[in-house]
């Protein structure tokens, strides 16, 4: 395992929208027990995921096995493309293609958002319901990318939504190469958080693997310019929202800026911890674990006077996955709450309407 760092640099003082969240509200777990021949410490970091997970919905990942290398090299080249022109970044634009992968521009005034609510059986609306007001632009830009797949992929040839190729930019050397890369690394990082979860839910290890055999992971680099505290809250750099997906990995410069809501409604600064990964449950994993999970609402606000950039990685299972509540989280006193979803198709339901498509009307969403 790598050894790193989990001391938290000196915070900057808090807003007075909200106060820096301590480790009873946002859990601090070491990982460096998995590299270990010890199964009771291996147990017992289980359950404090699971616990994190069911209470918080959010928790701080260190000494993890993602090479610091590595994550100083994503948030290096995360630079080097938001540096570019607008033209540039702009023969990315994810409005160039069906597969909602590519560069997402920054809001522009009285842009509306065509989001209107999943209506898929236990599928919640996870978006604040100001989304789909007019509303003021917001000064963040996004680039994601997901599973890379040639033209003669099985599930391509058949046009299966969601699968195919990215979009890249022009004249960036090294820059999908390392992209690629980190998302290799992050779909093995993905594969290990799934195996801890399968052990807390008293389930086998490898329980969760059968539905990560092609995921949908999105790696997402995203690009914030400061903004005083009014614009910040009114246009917002990201609307308080939960995520869709299974679960969410997230590198955060030491800008900080995220902050979650607490289960008595206060808003909660999760501090920034240098080559730590913030990790927060979706909505898919949630009604996965029978609502035993916490998906929580979360948001961005950057007013403290710097650019910001991170890094989230999405971790959701394969398009064809049946999400059903899992046998050990239904009981006499946890009745299912739902039948089943298809978790490619909630996805695409809520992707067409966030986010512009090849043909469609454009939709600019801050995530």
């Amino acid at each position: 395992m790598t050894d790193i760092q989990s001391s938290t640099p000196a915070p900057m003082p808090a807003p007075s929208l909200g106060r820096w969240a301590n480790a009873n509200e946002l859990p601090v777990i070491d990982f460096a027990p998995l590299g270990r021949d010890n199964e009771e410490a291996k147990e017992r970091l289980a359950r404090e995921v699971h616990d994190a997970c069911r209470d918080v919905g959010f928790l701080t990942i260190v000494n993890h096995p993602v090479p610091p290398e590595k994550i100083r090299e994503i948030f290096r080249q995360s630079k080097r493309f938001f540096a570019l022109p607008l033209e540039a970044k702009m023969k990315a634009y994810m409005g160039n293609s069906n597969l909602f992968r590519g560069y997402l521009p920054m809001d522009q005034p009285g842009k509306q958002n065509a989001y209107r609510g999943a209506a898929i059986e236990g599928f919640q609306p996870h978006l604040d319901p100001s989304r789909m007001k007019a509303r003021k632009p917001h000064k963040n830009e996004a680039f994601q990318v997901s599973i890379e797949l040639p033209d003669d992929d099985p599930d391509v040839v058949a046009g299966k939504p969601l699968h195919g190729a990215n979009l890249w930019p022009e004249d960036l050397t090294g820059f999908r190469e390392a992209v690629l890369d980190y998302h290799a690394t992050m779909t093995d990082f993905a594969a290990l958080l799934a195996s801890v979860f399968a052990r807390g839910l008293g389930l086998p290890d490898g329980y969760f693997a059968q539905y990560y055999k092609k995921p949908l992971i999105q790696v997402r680099l995203l690009h914030y310019l400061p903004q005083d505290t009014q614009a910040a809250l009114e246009g917002g750099d990201s609307r308080a929202h939960q995520d869709a997906g299974g679960f969410t990995m997230l590198q955060q410069d030491d800008v900080g800026g995220l902050e979650i809501k607490s289960k008595s409604g206060e808003w909660l600064i999760v501090p920034p911890v240098e080559n730590s990964f913030i990790v927060n449950i979706g909505d898919s994993m949630r009604m996965w674990t029978n609502n035993r999970f916490a998906s929580t609402l979360h948001r961005v606000v950057n007013h403290y006077g710097r650019e910001r950039y991170s890094v989230g990685v999405f971790a959701n299972p394969d398009y064809d996955t049946v999400i059903r509540p899992l046998p050990t989280c239904v009981d006499a006193e946890h009745p299912p709450t739902f039948d089943s979803m298809k978790a490619g198709e909630a996805l695409l339901y809520l992707y067409s309407r966030v986010w512009p498509s090849k043909g469609e009307p454009d939709k600019v969403s801050s995530y």
